[in-house]
């Protein structure tokens, strides 16, 4: 009888710590990947459902929120849905949710941080062919997030489609993000090719330390703080 309560027990403890274990978010745990993380932060970078670690307290990932279906004109077509998920401190906030064609590739690239901002870039690649003219689609943006009141700006910088059989788009050359010690802001540098003439032009946004857009190549009236939004 001692024997069966003490099973009894086990099975009791077993199941009270799985219904615990259950309530955690096992894609932000994984402690070996941490280690590896800080050393060498992108190497996650890219792949849906892998977070990069800047710190314990601060990771980033590409998230897959699943497919789909969608009907336009009688016709019915699946969508990729992803997003960008921040970790900071305790708890995960949606920097951005959006959809995709399924033919797509999608990478995220760090851009910078320091203790107030985290910068990165969003490129999505696809192919549109549930038209009746399937195209290219080149769609880069990218984001400064403000890791102590979780407000971030989102940076149109490419959204190009291609125009003919060549499936030609404006391509990103390169981009980066630098901190002014002087005056605390933040300059978002970019150079684009243009597929039209061949072209390379560069792109530059200006931001206050507070997210606040200074000056803009396109204009700042596009460019706005929001608020992240924390997952339930």
């Amino acid at each position: 009888m001692k024997f069966m309560n003490t099973f009894a027990m086990i099975i009791a403890c077993g199941v009270s710590l799985n219904v615990c274990y259950a309530k955690e978010n096992s894609l932000w745990n994984d402690y070996l990947q941490d280690a590896t993380q800080i050393n060498s932060p992108v190497e996650y970078i890219g792949t849906y459902n892998r977070y990069s670690a800047i710190k314990p307290n601060l990771k980033i990932m590409l998230r897959d929120f699943g497919d789909i279906n969608k009907t336009k004109k009688n016709v019915t077509y699946t969508l990729k849905k992803y997003g960008i998920q921040v970790l900071n401190g305790k708890d995960v906030y949606n920097v951005l949710r959006t959809a995709a064609p399924l033919q797509s590739n999608i990478d995220l690239t760090l851009l910078y941080h320091d203790k107030d901002i985290l910068a990165f870039r969003t490129r999505e690649l696809s192919t549109v062919n549930y038209v009746k003219v399937p195209f290219k689609r080149n769609r880069v943006s990218a984001f400064l997030y403000n890791i102590k009141n979780n407000n971030f700006i989102e940076i149109p910088v490419i959204l190009s489609d291609s125009q003919d059989s060549d499936h030609k788009t404006d391509l990103l050359m390169g981009d980066q993000v630098i901190h002014d010690d002087k005056k605390g802001g933040y300059t978002y540098l970019a150079n684009i090719k243009t597929y039209e003439n061949g072209k390379t032009s560069p792109f530059k946004v200006t931001f206050n330390a507070n997210l606040k857009c200074i000056s803009s190549t396109l204009g700042c009236e596009t460019i706005g703080v929001l608020e992240a939004q924390k997952e339930n």
